[in-house]
């Protein structure tokens, strides 16, 4: 009986295992392919229509909302000509001023590597500073 059941054990894991592998890796394809649009649905509602020149004039005095926005139109290349690293540096200024959504948007950016080297440990702190001010889609990523 205990030999019985060793080999079906063996049976199960033989069809298990390639069947777990597959998966993963087709699971770990998928993740590098696919990426969730964030970035165009955290745009602030005021700034959504604004002007370029607007818009930079705010982020260059230092309005954090702007600064993110500024960094989302780089990202998409929306009225300038697209630049991740200049994507990154607005989301930064406007994550260090306190806006949630620029720490949002520069942790996509270094967990991703865009415009900026690839650093998981600097994409979940960032992450973690945008759940602190209350930004509920960061607050679901640890």
């Amino acid at each position: 009986m205990l030999a019985a059941s060793l080999s079906q054990f063996a049976r199960t894991y033989v069809i298990l295992i390639p069947i777990f592998w597959i998966g993963l890796l087709a699971t770990v394809a998928d993740a590098t392919i696919w990426r969730p649009p964030v970035h165009v649905v955290y745009w602030p509602k005021s700034l959504r229509g604004c002007p370029l020149q607007e818009l930079q004039k705010l982020a260059h005095a230092g309005d954090p909302a702007a600064e993110n926005a500024l960094g989302n139109r780089y990202l998409h290349g929306q009225g300038v000509k697209q630049n991740w690293k200049k994507a990154a540096v607005w989301y930064h200024k406007a994550a260090l001023a306190g806006n949630a959504r620029g720490a949002f948007n520069l942790a996509f950016a270094y967990n991703f590597g865009e415009g900026v080297p690839q650093n998981t440990r600097k994409a979940v702190y960032w992450w973690q500073q945008s759940a602190k001010d209350r930004h509920r889609p960061s607050s679901d990523r640890g």
